[in-house]
Parts: structure tokens; C-alpha cells; sequence
């Protein structure tokens, strides 16, 4: 069984175009936080789905 939250999108940037270098790094921070946690989730369900050949978290 799949865990409820592991269904769910992980927040990306969706602000305003960024129009300056800290607005750049806010929205860079953000999506590659985003990143990480969608990555963290596929790696996750491929535990669940498949132990024996899923990647290590």
C-alpha cells in the first residue's frame, strides 16, 4: 500500500518572474527544494514497489 503523501506534488517556485538576484535565489532554493522532495518520493515508492532493486534513500 501506498502512503497518502507520497501521492502528493511537491512545492516547486510559482511566484512572479524573478526580476532580481535575490528573487533568482528564492526561486532557484525553491524548486530545488522541490526537487528533492519529488526525488526523495520516487525513490520512496520504488522501495514499495520493488525492494529488492529499488535505489537506497
Amino acid at each position: 500500500m501506498v502512503p497518502a503523501d507520497l501521492l502528493l506534488p511537491c512545492p516547486g517556485y510559482s511566484g512572479a518572474v524573478p526580476r532580481s538576484e535575490g528573487q533568482i535565489s528564492d526561486a532557484l532554493l525553491a524548486e530545488w527544494r522541490g526537487r528533492r522532495c519529488a526525488n526523495a518520493k520516487l525513490a520512496t515508492l520504488a522501495q514499495i514497489l520493488n525492494p529488492a532493486e529499488a535505489p537506497e534513500v
